[in-house]
């Protein structure tokens, strides 16, 4: 087996571990009761959330105490990397992602040896501290609590296992030496090899030799860490108690607290497997029944569930940005003047946009979906990678602050007003050097200029950036730097090509048969600009439905533009409605399951202002699809969960209990299927799922496949919410987990078929756009 395969198959297996747990859990539920439980948390919950936002900053405290004294780290930065990070791992098949991520993440800031021990060492003094606190608490549950027989052997393994592990870690601090180097050596002595020289061994040992200096060169650091370790788990211990009396379960500070320590070892063993699914679920039911009241496990583990959700969508909408720092033309300048070879080293594409010509009386001010035209021509520049963007702007009555605003807002964006500022720019410039040009009235997307950074131009020969096979003129242009000493000779080039008005149109875009190029000579091109570039904004896989709701959606959208509110902030927004219209579905009574079906559609047709926003706003990631697809996976099981306990209630029947059992795993294994062939078959582009997937099943259809992948597109989030507020104002809720339940197994199931087909080598077809 190779190491991929044998990679995979500890992910999948881990999955498969916590989805039998999960279901074992669910089985050994008391539903009447912990339905019942369920709907009393309403008060707990923000306390809960309250505990757990404590918790994670006294971890970020105690972590920022593990690096070097002279590391001067703002705290908000190191609790949005930790945050960013835990949010990763959580969602994850890959439950330990985030510890790697937090050294990348502040790899800006620290050296990666420096940050690789710090997290380590904060996660080593956690673990380490919990485990003597799990040996303390055990010891007293031994003493004070009414154990059964099978609970006392548990603890008492737990409170021997602790004393081990304190003594060899005592042992390890109080030391002088290193410990990974000398192992290291004498097994290079005894076999002859040399694996203290390798690249990884030699990277370990510095990562071990710091967290050794740390620990033993300041006494005050484990103070530190130990009374975080102490503090965070007392914070868990009170959100175990909160959530535990508002449920009405009978609980003591010392249950609360050994139900946290069966919690801790519990989490610990599970740590394989991602956002512990199912191990939760389990320990908490184990937790609670050990103290001997096991009518509040399954509210722990459902508002256990919430929090880890939440924090994960929090995490994941203040994901730290890039932090690379864009090169302003005034740094260009010096770096030219004082080695012109470093330029050539590293050539940055510069864009000259001539925003105001006399034949075009049409202002960069003019507003398309919310955004100045002007400001459109710039971002798109600065998205696609563009490290100059010349702006030429003579003095002129009534001047525009547009661009000076931009000039003081971004990076490398410089604005002249004279011809000789303009040549000084200019000739800063190697001459040959090839330079995009965009005239008045032009509007372009930052793939076009990107594909545009790619053309050579020769001097005295500009060329011009098609904006598809069937547009050759696109109305930007590529020149030598030689030939644009004259903004008025650039300016005519760029006229010339306003004569030709044929563009790709809205639709062209979506569906990636052009690329966006919008050309306007007369205020009466504004209104048909503005639509089309609405309709760019589509995506090629919408359906009928999706592209119904984008004309409510779009709206909304561009009215957002103007605020500061990101498309990742707008994602988070809507899974916490989601979450809202599952628990008005729990409920049980028709009113509130007609709110709740009417809720889920108005998230569902916001659900495309994000990308809308996104795409509008030039904010598009990966990072950004990867939050959109996580949003629209928790709706499903937010709704389905809801559904289930609401009928469960309304109808007093268990069948419908174990029918929306059968549709979460269900749509539990179809989630893990689709995160495994997004990351598998995208080439790193995770929008295009759909559209590879439909190319890939498809090209030796049968029957079936033809069947599914035509009635897929009624349980898309698109359509879905249109047919449960249908079977909601009927009062026929029912049939909504029996539909889903089929749905969803069926799904997995081709998918599982075709998964042959689906991943096959074809990187051609991967990366087409």
């Amino acid at each position: 087996m190779t190491p991929g395969a044998r990679s995979n198959a500890v992910r999948w297996g881990a999955l498969a571990v916590g989805i039998v747990l999960f279901a074992a859990a669910l089985y050994y539920i008391n539903i009447s009761l912990a339905v019942g439980t369920i709907r009393r948390l309403g008060v707990a919950l923000p306390l809960a959330l309250l505990f757990s936002g404590l918790w994670h900053l006294v971890r970020t405290w105690a972590w920022s105490w593990c690096f070097p004294p002279d590391r001067n780290l703002s705290f908000l930065r190191l609790a949005r990397v930790r945050l960013a990070a835990e949010a990763f791992s959580y969602l994850t098949l890959r439950g330990i992602a985030g510890e790697p991520l937090k050294v990348v993440l502040l790899s800006d800031r620290v050296d990666p040896r420096e940050a690789t021990a710090a997290v380590a060492l904060e996660r080593v003094a956690y673990m380490i501290g919990t485990t003597v606190i799990v040996g303390v608490l055990s010891v007293i549950a031994l003493a004070v609590l009414p154990l059964t027989r099978l609970w006392f052997r548990v603890f008492r393994a737990f409170a021997i296992g602790a004393a081990v592990i304190a003594a060899l870690t005592g042992i390890l601090i109080s030391g002088r030496g290193t410990y990974i180097q000398s192992c290291f050596t004498r097994v290079d002595r005894r076999w002859g090899t040399s694996i203290a020289g390798g690249r990884i061994s030699r990277f370990t040992c510095a990562v071990e030799r710091q967290m050794l200096d740390l620990v033993r060169g300041n006494p005050r650091r484990l103070a530190v860490l130990m009374c975080a370790t102490i503090a965070a788990y007392t914070l868990m211990a009170l959100e175990a108690w909160v959530i535990l009396r508002a449920s009405g379960t009978p609980i003591s500070a010392i249950d609360a607290l050994t139900v946290e320590t069966f919690s801790r070892v519990a989490s610990f063993a599970s740590a394989f497997i991602p956002a512990n699914l199912g191990a939760l679920e389990a320990s908490s039911l184990a937790a609670v029944s050990a103290i001997g009241v096991a009518g509040g496990g399954a509210a722990l583990a459902l508002a256990r569930r919430l929090r880890g959700l939440f924090w994960a969508g929090i995490g994941l909408a203040i994901y730290p940005r890039g932090t690379q720092r864009r090169v302003s033309s005034g740094d260009y300048k010096a770096t030219a003047a004082s080695s012109p070879s470093a330029v050539d080293a590293t050539p940055r594409p510069v864009l000259l946009y001539i925003p105001r010509d006399a034949s075009v009386p049409v202002s960069p001010d003019v507003r398309l979906c919310g955004m100045a035209a002007g400001e459109r021509v710039v971002r798109s520049a600065l998205r696609a990678g563009y490290g100059t963007v010349l702006i030429w702007q003579p003095p002129r009555p009534r001047q525009s602050h547009l661009f000076a605003r931009l000039a003081h807002q971004l990076d490398g964006v410089t604005v002249v007003s004279t011809v000789d500022e303009w040549q000084r720019a200019i000739g800063t410039l190697d001459q040959q050097q090839a330079l995009t040009a965009v005239g008045a009235g032009t509007v372009v997307s930052p793939t076009l200029l990107s594909h545009a950074a790619l053309l050579a131009a020769e001097p005295a020969a500009p060329v011009d950036v098609p904006a598809g096979p069937d547009w050759p003129i696109s109305g930007v242009i590529r020149l030598a730097a030689a030939d644009a000493a004259d903004p008025s000779a650039v300016s005519t080039a760029l006229a010339a090509r306003r004569r030709v008005l044929s563009r790709p149109s809205g639709e062209d875009v979506s569906y990636g048969r052009g690329q966006l190029a919008i050309q306007m000579v007369s205020p009466s091109d504004i209104e048909p600009a503005d639509r089309t570039l609405r309709r760019s904004s589509y995506k090629d896989t919408d359906a009928k439905v999706a592209r119904f709701n984008r004309t409510l959606s779009l709206p909304i959208s561009i009215a957002l533009i103007r605020t500061p509110l990101t498309a990742n902030q707008l994602s988070i927004l809507l899974v916490l409605l989601g979450f809202y219209s599952g628990w008005l579905f729990s409920v049980g009574h028709y009113g509130t399951a007609v709110l709740a079906a009417a809720l889920s559609l108005v998230a569902s047709i916001l659900d495309g202002c994000d990308g809308e926003i996104a795409r509008l706003k030039y904010q598009e990631s990966a990072l950004g699809c990867w939050i959109e697809t996580v949003g629209d996976y928790s709706y499903y099981l937010a709704v389905f969960f809801g559904v289930t306990i609401g009928v469960v209630r309304d109808t007093g029947s268990v069948f419908f209990f174990r029918i929306g059992l059968l549709a979460l795993a269900g749509t539990l294994v179809t989630f893990a299927l689709l995160i495994y062939l997004r990351a598998r078959i995208t080439a790193g582009q995770p929008t295009r799922l759909h559209a590879v997937a439909k190319s890939r099943m498809t090209a030796d259809p049968s029957v079936w496949t033809r069947l599914i992948w035509t009635v897929a597109p009624v349980g898309t989030r698109a359509a879905m919410p249109y047919g449960i507020l249908f079977l909601a104002l009927a009062d026929a809720l029912p049939v909504v987990l029996v539909l889903a339940a089929l749905g969803s197994n069926l799904y997995w199931l081709t998918l599982t078929l075709k998964l042959k087909d689906l991943l096959r080598d074809d990187q051609e077809e991967t990366v087409a756009v």
